[in-house]
């Protein structure tokens, strides 16, 4: 199966539309586990790289608070790596708690294809940036808005809950979940998103 382009805006844009009926596609397609967790590396490590052009387009100030893009690239590199991995994870048994019915492998199927659509929105937000800062804001604004959008029916199509607000919940579950493993862990280690390197 090719992609070309046109065909990639085509299906991210019909994401953001129809997201349920996207979703049940993405699920359909049964790519293996292995091309699965070999694409959200990919996705990390683009992101990583999209953080290193947003630097250079807008350099952090000396004096300005540690953040997370004070972090060494590898640091920042094993930082969105975990947090991805924990977001499958966290998806995944929020599900279950929940009743859901939803695999590993479709959840991990719909986590790789929603960070796809993600990254492309952010590649066009860099370009509206260097264009116009207003313009590029306010687009990652409704962009933000339409990531929420999309990323509940997904949800709501991997567990079948049949419920937005039944999805709603089982997304604040994961991100509950995800950030106190991801604290644990990055404390474990020494990492701090205030700032810190590997």
């Amino acid at each position: 199966m090719s992609v070309d382009f046109q065909s990639w805006m085509r299906a991210v844009w019909m994401s953001l539309l129809e997201p349920a009926d996207m979703a049940r596609k993405a699920i359909d397609l049964r790519i293996d586990m292995r091309t699965l967790w070999m694409g959200l590396a990919l996705i990390v490590i683009l992101n990583v790289l999209l953080l290193a052009l947003m630097q250079v387009i807008s350099p952090v100030p000396d004096n300005a608070p540690p953040s997370p893009l004070t972090l060494s690239p590898w640091a920042l590199t094993g930082v969105l790596g975990l947090f991805m991995v924990l977001m499958v994870y966290g998806t995944y048994f929020a599900g279950q708690i929940m009743d859901g019915i939803g695999d590993l492998h479709a959840t991990l199927t719909i986590i790789v294809w929603f960070h796809a659509i993600n990254l492309t929105l952010e590649v066009i937000q860099i370009g509206l940036i260097l264009i116009s800062p207003q313009i590029g804001l306010l687009f990652g604004m409704v962009a933000l808005g339409a990531l929420l959008w999309c990323f509940l029916n997904f949800i709501n199509v991997l567990h079948e809950f049949n419920s937005l607000g039944k999805s709603f919940v089982a997304f604040v579950l994961s991100l509950f979940g995800v950030g106190v493993v991801a604290l644990i862990i990055l404390a474990m280690v020494g990492v701090s998103l205030s700032g810190g390197t590997i």
